[in-house]
């Protein structure tokens, strides 16, 4: 019989398991794997891995003649293709699944983050970080912090 920590743990078909601290690397598996079954799984796999795909963004002609000015816009949602629209579904589920198999504590340090890449660079350096000194792992969390911070201007 299992207890609701190791359960918790594992996961279930609609919740990710939840990340046990001391045993990263086992969630780090669970949590692909989870993943991987899901309906988007390789896009959702990707969108960690490499970040989320740029918004679709048209150019547009406005004006005639001396006055024409090409201006680029994102796309409308009735503008997208049925892959765009796959591609920012997997996006938000990469983000949401990550969210949801974190211990509240690691959540709340991450909850500025705002892609799935950053969440899963987040929660590996929280890890190596706690291999650390409470000291040492300040400064690295602060500097990524910083990192992603500036990665996004």
């Amino acid at each position: 019989m299992s207890t609701d920590k190791e359960s918790s743990a594992a996961g279930t078909d609609n919740r990710p398991p939840m990340l046990v601290e001391s045993d990263y690397e086992s969630w780090k598996i669970r949590i692909e794997r989870y993943i991987r079954g899901k309906t988007l799984g390789k896009l959702i796999w990707r969108s960690i891995q490499n970040g989320p795909t740029p918004h679709p963004q048209i150019t547009m002609t406005e004006g005639q003649g001396e006055d024409a000015v090409q201006v680029t816009r994102d796309k409308r949602d009735e503008e997208f293709t049925k892959i765009k629209n796959n591609k920012e579904l997997a996006d938000t589920q990469a983000t949401n699944i990550l969210s949801q198999g974190l211990p509240r504590h690691v959540f709340n340090i991450l909850n500025q983050t705002r892609t799935g890449k950053e969440i899963g660079l987040m929660v590996e350096l929280l890890k190596k970080g706690s291999e650390s000194s409470l000291q040492q792992t300040e400064g690295k969390q602060l500097d990524a912090v910083r990192t992603i911070s500036c990665n996004r201007k």
